[in-house]
């Protein structure tokens, strides 16, 4: 390892290295600062990058030349079919919250006895607050008023809603246009790269699209697996709404980290079985977490190791930790873009950086120098 510091730390060196640290650093701030603006064009970029080889398809067996006919089609298919899941998913899930706080209400009244031992405890719990009053519209709102002061504020005001409809406006636009001219822009692209660099550019971007086709095809099978376990546990302890909420955190799973947000709903759900059964809550919600817990182990011991270490060539502790890394620095479009760019390191590091190192290896055994080999072999 001797050759790598062969060279002595000049001046000039120091210098450039203090420039590039600093533009590297200057770039990070600056992604960060932008990433609420960024998200929905790197959104919109990703479902393009994973819908264009089916606007191709679709162009093909049906002999469409207007591509832009062909993309309004499959992105008005998406929305409905998202909508219309959303508008019979949500009546479910407040028909059992409004169960649930009928239950609540009844047993803070003193309505439903009983001798069991949770029970019994629960119910000194809920006889120190006045909870029908807590869950009135008007009680309940001073009451999370009262612990996030400024959480009412913003639950109320209608500027959230319209900058959330915005954004998933203005994804899709983003949306549309990328994937009009998909071919146009990365050839484009290509063509904004000097000459001299532009064989250099073409190969990662090869390299890229073939890691990223191997990583979303590995992450397609790993969140078909893990929607149909979550299927089978979900109905196995008799959650209501079970094999539909299996493939809705299965699809979370497409998404690193995103499956967390399919707990809650489960929890709810499990506590309106408990109610409806009258078992105990607590038996349900450890069912619950033992399911979450099983199905995690599974797909971090043997199905991100198998599928994804065999379709990306990566270990699977190197796919979680840029995952982590890019997270923690820009959030959710670092999840995005972790991947993408954790795969152009890698492939300029083996195609350059290693290519000339062997080279200079070779080269130097080639002089037969004992002295030099040796330190080589150091």
């Amino acid at each position: 390892m001797g050759h790598f510091f062969s060279k002595p730390f000049t001046l000039d060196s120091t210098v450039r290295l203090f420039i590039v640290s600093f533009i590297a650093i200057s770039i990070i701030l600056l992604f960060r600062y932008l990433s609420p603006i960024l998200l929905p064009f790197f959104v919109a970029w990703l479902f393009a990058y994973l819908l264009h080889p089916i606007v191709i398809h679709i162009q093909r067996k049906f002999r469409i030349k207007n591509r832009s006919i062909v993309v309004i089609l499959l992105i008005f298919f998406i929305t409905s079919t998202i909508i219309t899941l959303f508008y019979f998913l949500i009546p479910i899930l407040i028909d059992e919250f409004n169960i649930l706080k009928d239950f609540l209400f009844n047993f803070a009244k003193g309505k439903i006895e009983s001798n069991e031992n949770w029970q019994l405890v629960l119910q000194n719990f809920f006889n120190s607050y006045d909870i029908p009053e807590l869950l009135s519209q008007n009680g309940f709102h001073e009451t999370i008023s009262a612990i996030f002061p400024h959480f009412g504020k913003v639950v109320s005001s209608s500027l959230n809603i319209i900058i959330g409809l915005f954004s998933a406006f203005v994804t899709l636009l983003y949306l549309f246009f990328i994937l009009k001219d998909y071919n146009t822009i990365t050839k484009h692209f290509i063509g904004l790269v000097p000459n001299r660099y532009q064989n250099f550019v073409s190969t990662l971007m090869k390299d890229l699209e073939q890691g990223m086709n191997n990583y979303y095809r590995g992450q397609f099978l790993v969140a078909l697996i893990v929607g149909i376990l979550f299927s089978i546990g979900f109905s196995i302890i008799g959650m209501p709404l079970g094999i539909l909420m299996g493939i809705l955190v299965g699809l979370l799973n497409l998404v690193p980290y995103l499956q967390i947000a399919g707990i809650p709903p489960c929890i709810l759900l499990m506590l309106v079985h408990s109610i409806e059964t009258g078992n105990s809550p607590i038996y349900g919600l450890v069912g619950l977490a033992i399911v979450f817990a099983v199905v995690q182990i599974i797909q971090d011991a043997f199905l991100v190791p198998k599928i994804m270490e065999k379709q990306m060539g990566l270990n699977a502790a190197v796919i979680l930790l840029s995952l982590s890394i890019f997270g923690m620095l820009f959030g959710l479009v670092g999840l995005i873009i972790a991947l993408p760019i954790t795969t152009l390191l890698l492939s300029y590091y083996k195609r350059y950086v290693l290519k000339k190192v062997n080279a200079e290896y070779q080269r130097q055994v080639r002089t037969e120098d004992p002295e030099t080999i040796e330190q080589l072999r150091n």
